[in-house]
């Protein structure tokens, strides 16, 4: 009986561990094609997602004539109504318009205003002191990385942002996918952690950077990817919506919304299209923002809104600082745009809600201060840098194994071409395996270049042009086209590893050359930035030398002709082996680079 029941016992613990191996081992093919099937495409989501953490200074380099705006000791107030004046005299009939103050990240006032009918929002940046328009040049600033993060946005005004939203949304869950399974996956993922051996090359190494920069940040991973989905739920799951807000009319998403930002419905208004709305008559906003400022206890003013309501009165709505609460969508007071006087204030106070906004928060993390953002930006970069490792570890595995492959075929061939005197034909790696491998020379070295041709369009094309702003997003894309060109070229007709070379080595020219070209167009230099203590704008030159650097000295390491440093030899010394007689694939063949 004993001796039965430890057969027993040891048959299904052996098979409890076969279960558990193929639970893991399922995983980790769905771990690997839920990375691989969109993981390019969430290289370039992550990666403009990381710069958006940076979105406002990037605008405000990006518009060079806005440097040397002055700092105003001037009220909220007086601020504001100075912009509100200077609006009316160009466009009598406005119709809505919201305005951003000034703070610590961006010194000018921002303007949307649409006038008569609703069609798309204009913009304007006014100078806080004299309320007059800003003339900086066209061009879509730090808002292009932000738009094309969740929107892929191609043009300034964008026509298929709703389609791109769903592209954004399906890697997005891709990825959370592949965060879920690549924990159960890896049995060993803490110990192998604090394992990483750079020296060992090949397999080993992309292994262990892609465990490291997994598990570094993995809370980050796991919010920043939820929390993008949360977003837009909405879009991705509208059924929740239909089965619990109904009228007679059907679904009533006009409810759902104001639930959702604290307001009453009956306060939203419904128009269409071709609606046409009565110009806003004169406000003066004195009153109004003293009376805000009084009830929040001195809490800063973030933007002001004018508008009509649902009944057709003209409203202000004053908005609370984003940075004063970690809570998106901050608290709102309104007003009669007439008398002044307050009629109710909009927050969103109901858990589920509360729960929603916080996440939003996380996610665009508006309430962090330069350090936080500084650490929000390292984390991305990792996120990214395991996006990356996980692309090129796919494409080292694969070269690895038809390159064993090819060696065991040229050694059932050797004999033949020894006695036909046939010359040695050098495998060739399967099309599917080139193919993978250009598009991530394409992907991971051709983005950081597409960025930087971006940033340095911006100083190039000429100021006055029509369509500034298009033909800077067309430098981006053709640079990024081109670089998928040469990646084709050199991983798909004729392997080799210049592939990674050559637009690692420009993408770092650009970049370090940015600070230059900015000295020889603009007064912003770091000449003239670092002198006057102007942080923003000197950082941001930095960066850019710094970040071409990193990619200069990347482009050196995967260079063609390098030979990678071996580990230490092993301790004890065993008796070498003969060599076996089998051609080894030539290093051309291995289209990873690695």
């Amino acid at each position: 009986m004993d001796e039965g029941h430890a057969v027993t016992t040891a048959t299904s613990t052996v098979r409890k561990s076969a279960d558990r191996e193929g639970f893991r081992q399922a995983m980790s093919w769905l771990h690997t094609w839920a990375g691989l099937i969109l993981g390019w495409l969430l290289f370039a989501i992550f990666l403009t997602g990381t710069l958006s953490f940076f979105k406002n200074e990037f605008n405000l380099w990006m518009r060079p004539e806005m440097h040397g705006l002055p700092r105003t000791d001037a009220a909220d107030a007086q601020v504001a109504q100075k912009s509100v004046d200077a609006l009316v005299r160009k466009a009598p009939d406005v119709t809505q318009w919201i305005l951003h103050l000034p703070d610590d990240r961006d010194p000018a006032v921002n303007m949307l205003w649409r006038g008569t009918g609703n069609g798309r929002f204009e913009t304007l940046r006014m100078n806080p002191q004299t309320g007059e328009p800003i003339e900086a040049r066209q061009t879509m600033g730090g808002d292009f990385f932000y738009r094309f993060h969740f929107e892929l946005r191609t043009a300034q005004k964008g026509r298929w942002t709703i389609q791109g939203r769903w592209v954004v949304g399906v890697a997005t869950m891709l990825m959370f996918v592949a965060l879920i399974t690549g924990v159960i996956t890896h049995r060993r993922i803490f110990k192998d952690f604090f394992t990483f051996r750079p020296t060992k090359g090949g397999q080993r190494a992309w292994l262990d950077a892609h465990n490291v920069s997994g598990v570094l940040v993995l809370p980050f991973y796991l919010m920043i990817t939820f929390s993008g989905l949360m977003i837009f739920h909405t879009l991705y799951m509208p059924a929740g919506i239909a089965a619990n807000y109904k009228n007679e009319k059907g679904v009533d998403s006009n409810a759902y919304f104001a639930d959702l930002q604290g307001e009453k419905p009956e306060s939203r208004p419904r128009r269409g299209a071709g609606d046409k709305v009565e110009p806003l008559p004169a406000i003066t906003l004195q009153p109004v923002i003293d009376a805000a400022t009084a009830r929040w206890q001195g809490g800063r003013i973030g933007s002001v809104q004018a508008r009509r309501d649902a009944n057709g009165r003209a409203v202000v709505e004053v908005t609370r600082h984003e940075g004063d609460r970690l809570q998106y969508r901050p608290p709102r007071l309104l007003f009669d745009a007439t008398t002044g006087e307050w009629l109710d204030q909009a927050d969103a106070t109901s858990p589920a809600v509360k729960t929603y906004g916080v996440l939003y928060g996380l996610h665009m993390a508006r309430f962090a201060d330069v350090g936080l953002r500084w650490a929000l930006f390292g984390f991305g970069v990792l996120g990214s840098l395991m996006i990356a490792t996980g692309m090129v570890l796919w494409s080292v595995k694969r070269s690895a194994k038809s390159q064993t492959q090819a060696s065991r075929q040229g050694a059932a061939k050797t004999t033949s071409n020894i006695t036909s005197n046939a010359p040695a034909a050098h495998p060739k790696a399967p099309f599917g395996e080139r193919l993978v491998a250009g598009i991530n020379i394409a992907t991971l070295a051709g983005l950081p270049l597409a960025c930087g041709v971006y940033l340095a369009a911006n100083r190039l094309i000429p100021v006055g042009i029509e369509g500034r702003a298009d033909a800077e997003l067309a430098w981006f894309f053709s640079a990024w086209g081109i670089t998928l060109l040469w990646a084709l070229a050199c991983a798909v007709v004729r392997p080799h590893r210049l592939g990674w070379t050559v637009p690692l080595a420009a993408a770092g020219l650009v970049w370090a050359a940015l600070p230059l070209i900015n000295a020889f167009t603009t007064h912003t230099h770091l000449g003239v930035s670092l002198p006057a203590r102007e942080w923003v704008w000197a950082s941001m030159d930095l960066s850019f030398l710094a970040t071409g650097l990193l990619l200069g000295w990347l482009a050196w390491r995967v260079r063609p002709g390098r030979t990678p440093r071996r580990g230490a030899p092993a301790r004890s010394a065993r008796p070498a082996r003969p060599a076996p007689s089998v051609p080894v694939a030539p290093a051309e063949t291995s289209t990873s680079g690695a």
